[in-house]
């Protein structure tokens, strides 16, 4: 079976500047070859995918390189420098303690990254923005095999500018790990199906060996269960024979397994804890501590939607068309693998006790190859549709001022250091106005000219994810402690003592210890943070409330980081403030301020 399309040329003049018309410019793919229902590669996808991969690098290269690491990402930075002082890949420890809790691909090559470029915040992010295009390009990469080659470009742009993957990319995350190794596997697979051969078996089993070493079993059941799930929809048992290769699970085995036993030997139980608690006791809800409070299943698909912003208008239509249009039936059952994969992520995490809210990443994907689809299809005949997301959007944008006052509550009531975020970023309020503005001008004048409409949108997520790191920006003093951790830094001396009081989970005072340059203690509350696994008493950094007041009053100078979202002890009240910053200060007791 054989499609043919026009031709078009593309004409960039800068990546980010004409994004939007290179929606409509796109080359379209040329004799696509649909052999046991999969698509052969676009013919010399590399002009097309280059144009995205620059357009990518404008869109992340700033925010990595001017962001501070926040509170839940530092400890990806805070391991990596305290593992290059010690000259060891393991074990991994995190402010002096041993950490257990996630495996070791992104802490080296967060090492690897120091030891080029020195300890910093942004050598910390470096690996990250190489993860980011990555996954652009693979989605990429994927999308040609199944779709002509502009559908593929367009889905990859629309990634790129979706406001949660552009969110999430401006943080370090073990997931843009998973979600990387998730698409080389299942583009291994396609290629596998086209044309068997070794070097297809090596990439998709090596792809889900770093998946392993990224954030654990669910690097191989991803891969795997996508896999089964496919052979059997297309009726391709030949599938096994890549799935279960034995010389492929022999690589999996040889490149995981030496990790888990170097652990085990230096921390017993550390394998039992691994797989039962971080596995299966988190899946059931039953961890304890409980740790970050976790998203009811409609919050997190609420989330979903929120992170395909501005594109997930499209997304209930685009399902509907795409799935009618690649019924097994027609000859191109192989696009169905895109169903099932996000069908897959969503279904694990709606099924697991635990939700994060970017739990969802993995999915982004294959539902941004859907949605460029979608957009491909209505470039070639065009109907009301994007005008009508347009407009609905704008009634959306205009909505949105009603309930953010819902979403503070939201934030706050599931990540403490969220509190209060709302109030700083209503200076900006005038910029979101301009969000409902250019979708119902879009609508308006791209009702009868449907490019302008396309163009319009790509223009709209793209001041979007402008808009999106302008809010970052001016959030990132509450949510990351490099301000006071500077001042520690430059002012404390070598036996002063540096503290960080109600805080919910351990790894959340990374921020604070990279940025001091030093190991900090922390004051345990009702129980938390506490340590899920066995830690030696000089290892221990938690301390009691009545041994931060002991302390306090001791002869050593103390600086004590609080947050103001939270009550203060009596005795702390009157304090010397040697620093305040939106939602923290940094107080520092009499020792402290008689030496000053």
């Amino acid at each position: 079976m054989t499609k043919n399309y026009k031709k078009t040329s593309i004409n960039f003049a800068g990546p980010a500047a004409t994004a939007p018309l290179a929606i409509m410019n796109s080359e379209a793919q040329e004799n696509i070859t649909i052999p046991q229902g999969c698509q052969t590669p676009s013919p010399r996808p590399l002009q097309s995918g280059f144009t995205l991969l620059l357009l990518c690098l404008a869109i992340y290269w700033g925010p990595a390189l001017t962001l501070p690491l926040i509170r839940p990402e530092a400890m990806f930075a805070l391991a990596p420098s305290e593992m290059l002082a010690a000259g060891k890949w393991i074990p991994i420890t995190l402010n002096g303690a041993p950490h257990w809790d996630k495996p070791p691909l992104l802490y080296w090559l967060n090492l690897t990254t120091f030891k080029v470029l020195g300890v910093s915040d942004w050598a910390a992010r470096i690996p990250t923005l190489g993860l980011t295009l990555a996954e652009v390009g693979a989605t990429f990469l994927v999308g040609c095999l199944l779709m002509s080659r502009r559908a593929a470009w367009l889905g990859s742009f629309i990634l790129l500018t979706s406001l949660g993957f552009f969110t999430l990319h401006l943080q370090i995350f073990l997931d843009h790990l998973i979600t990387l190794t998730l698409i080389l596997s299942l583009y291994a697979l396609l290629r596998w199906m086209k044309q068997p051969g070794l070097r297809w078996v090596f990439l998709f089993h090596l792809s889900m060996a770093a998946g392993v070493l990224s954030k654990g079993l669910i690097g191989l059941g991803f891969p795997l269960l996508i896999g089964l799930l496919y052979a059997w929809r297309l009726r391709q048992p030949r599938v096994l024979a890549l799935l279960f290769h034995p010389g492929g699970l022999a690589l999996v085995a040889l490149l995981t397994i030496p990790w888990f036993v170097a652990m085990e030997l230096h921390y017993p139980g550390f394998c039992r804890y691994h797989f039962v608690s971080e596995h299966l006791v988190r899946f059931l809800g039953q961890r304890q501590p409980q740790g970050v409070s976790t998203f009811s299943f409609y919050i997190f698909w609420l989330f979903l939607g929120i992170w395909l912003m501005p594109w997930v208008i499209l997304l209930p239509q685009a399902l509907c068309r795409y799935i009618k249009n690649t019924a097994p039936r027609k000859g191109d059952g192989a696009g169905r693998l895109l169903i099932i994969w996000a069908a897959v992520i969503l279904g694990v995490f709606t099924f697991s006790s635990t939700r994060i809210e970017y739990y969802s990443l993995p999915a982004l994907p294959p539902l941004a190859l859907i949605l460029g689809w979608r957009v491909d299809e209505y470039l070639r005949a065009p109907d009301r549709s994007l005008p009508a997301a347009l407009l609905l959007l704008g009634l959306v944008g205009l909505g949105t001022f009603f309930w953010l006052g819902w979403l503070d509550n939201l934030f706050a009531g599931n990540r403490r250091e969220f509190f209060g975020m709302f109030p700083l970023i209503d200076p900006l309020a005038p910029l979101g106005f301009t969000i409902p503005v250019l979708a119902l001008t879009g609508a308006l004048l791209g009702w009868r000219r449907p490019r302008f409409a396309a163009a319009c949108y790509g223009a709209l997520a793209l001041w979007l994810v402008f808009l999106t790191f302008i809010t970052w920006r001016v959030l990132c003093p509450l949510l990351s402690d490099k301000s006071p951790g500077n001042y520690v830094r430059l002012h404390a001396q070598p036996g002063d003592l540096v503290v960080m009081e109600s805080i919910e989970e351990f790894e959340y005072g990374a921020s604070f210890a990279f940025y001091a340059g030093r190991r900090i203690l922390m004051v345990q509350r009702n129980g938390v943070p506490r340590f899920n696994f066995p830690v030696a008493p000089e290892q221990d950094f938690l301390i009691s409330p009545d041994r931060l007041r002991e302390l306090w009053y001791g002869p050593q100078t103390l600086f004590l980081l609080v947050d103001d979202a939270m009550p203060l002890e009596s005795y702390l009240k009157e304090a010397q403030v040697a620093q305040a910053e939106a939602g923290k200060r940094l107080l520092v007791n009499r020792a402290g301020g008689n030496r000053r």
